[in-house]
């Protein structure tokens, strides 16, 4: 009988530790820079005024490692959301980084850009 108690007690235990470990908490992250770089599109003027600082990200899910449930991540997708915060025409002095986040049921890849927001002079 006792015998019984303590194989129920560990069988308990272990379900209990094979639970825990299997919520979906960040298995892994990291972050690589990606680089600076002086405007994001072509200008086709040197007079601007300047909007502010904003930055914009561009984010994928792949469940599972292998089925990619939302769009790829676009570097220009991040680039146009931080200028559309402002109401810009282009950013200039960007810096950009990637994190990657390794779940249990799956990964999250996401690309930041920063910079300034420029509009245009006409």
């Amino acid at each position: 009988m006792k015998h019984c108690t303590k194989v129920r007690k560990a069988f308990v235990l272990v379900l209990i530790l094979t639970a825990l470990s299997f919520q979906s908490g960040c298995l892994y992250f990291k972050n690589h820079p990606g680089g600076i770089f002086s405007q994001a599109k072509e200008s086709g003027s040197f007079q601007y005024d300047i909007l502010g600082e904003a930055e914009g990200t561009s984010s994928e899910f792949i469940l599972m490692w292998m089925f990619r449930v939302t769009p790829e991540i676009s570097y220009d997708d991040a680039v146009n959301e931080a200028i559309r915060s402002k109401g810009g025409d282009n950013l200039i002095n960007i810096t950009s980084w990637r994190e990657k986040n390794v779940y249990m049921t799956g990964t999250v890849n996401v690309i930041h850009v920063k910079g300034t927001v420029v509009r245009y002079l006409r």
